[in-house]
């Protein structure tokens, strides 16, 4: 649901048919609430960006928290895609599903560097448990180099899917 609600935010349209690139810049669990519907739901959409958005962050300022973000967003560079979210998505399901942080640490400092520079631990030899397939699925959105994450929020959430369904691990809202 996660995934599903930031690919319709990535789809908005202006009033001539135009996608506005909507990037969130801000998922972290913090900002996933999940209903007593059992439905997921994305929020805080306070420092997301639209391309078309006309007042900049000033220069130097990171908007979002370091520990969620994509390695692009935490060295500074403003003209960010959806892959961004893609990336952030990735850290909140590892954390998820290895019940430990990712890139956190002692400092924001030591935090930026895991995030631009340090090893991106498997998931799979953190939780060995997992499906194999679940694993590849969340690694490769969180590949560094955005060409090699998945394009879009959807390509995820149905890759996701495809690995969860043999293994048994689909659940239904209730």
């Amino acid at each position: 649901d996660m995934l599903h609600g930031l690919h319709a935010a990535h789809e908005l349209r202006d009033e001539t048919g135009q996608l506005i690139g909507l990037v969130h810049r801000d998922v972290s669990p913090q900002n996933v609430l999940v209903g007593s519907d059992g439905i997921t739901r994305i929020t805080d959409f306070g420092v997301a960006r639209a391309a078309s958005r006309l007042t900049a962050t000033r220069v130097g300022q990171l908007k979002g928290k370091l520990a969620y973000m994509a390695p692009e967003q935490a060295a500074g560079i403003e003209d960010l895609d959806r892959r961004a979210d893609v990336f952030a998505c990735g850290i909140v399901l590892w954390e998820a599903l290895a019940q430990k942080r990712l890139f956190k640490a002692e400092n924001e400092a030591a935090t930026l560097s895991r995030v631009l520079n340090e090893p991106i631990p498997s998931l799979l030899q953190v939780a060995p448990h997992l499906p194999q397939g679940i694993g590849r699925v969340v690694m490769r959105a969180l590949e560094r180099e955005p060409d090699r994450r998945f394009a879009t929020c959807a390509e995820f959430a149905d890759a996701l899917e495809a690995a969860a369904y043999p293994a048994g691990c689909l659940a239904a809202p209730r």
